[in-house]
């Protein structure tokens, strides 16, 4: 049985488990996405390894929460057609599944046969089963705007200011960039990005 084989059983078992938690699995077969009502998406995603060789699949699991109203500000700064679907890189907030836990660096998985790929998909499940409790609330706006979510860790703020932003330069957004946030940020890249689109809104609702 080739590496190849091995690895695509593992994929198989993970596109399942996958299914049973909404996700709909993308182009390439290494991609699974699943969509709010809002447009927004959690993503995972397997990113091969450079370090894989015909004798051994090396890769890491992507996790990502794409923001709709940030995935369409920079889908149209950077041209990209109105069905351009999101990948990881796209995330506002992204992780990696590890051994253990979630994590920015993650750990890396490897197969090399079928026990190994059992191996692998057996822990794998586990984990995914423990961390989509965790993660599936983040597809809920009123949970991210008005929750503590303990799996976002400090950069919160900017998933709410972006969802704030959807209506508009209005005055629940100015006061969390402008009061809340330190004063060193003002004139930061993502500050000035989530301001920017604010004031794109042509006709920002009113904020219940």
């Amino acid at each position: 049985m080739s590496v190849q084989t091995s690895f695509d059983g593992f994929v198989e078992d993970l596109a399942a488990q996958l299914a049973g938690y909404g996700f709909e699995q993308g182009e390439g077969g290494l991609v699974f996405r699943r969509f709010s009502p809002d447009g927004d998406a959690l993503i995972v995603e397997v990113q091969i390894s450079e370090h894989s060789s015909r004798h051994e699949k090396v890769f890491y699991l992507n996790v990502a929460l794409v923001l709709a109203p940030k995935w369409g500000w920079d889908r149209q700064r950077n041209g990209r057609s109105e069905s351009a679907l999101p990948w990881h890189e796209n995330g506002i907030w992204r992780r990696r599944l590890g051994f253990t836990r979630l994590s920015p660096a993650g750990g890396q998985w490897r197969i090399a046969d079928d026990d190994t790929a059992y191996e692998a998909s057996t822990l794998v499940r586990q984990r995914l089963d423990e961390t989509m409790p965790r993660i599936l609330p983040l597809l809920n706006r009123a949970v991210v705007l008005d929750q503590t979510v303990e799996v976002l860790g400090p950069g919160d703020w900017l998933l709410r200011a972006w969802l704030l932003a959807e209506w508009g330069p209005i005055e629940e957004l100015r006061h969390l960039l402008f009061v809340e946030r330190p004063q060193s940020t003002y004139h930061s890249i993502p500050t000035k990005a989530v301001w920017g689109y604010a004031n794109s809104r042509a006709q920002p609702a009113e904020w219940q």
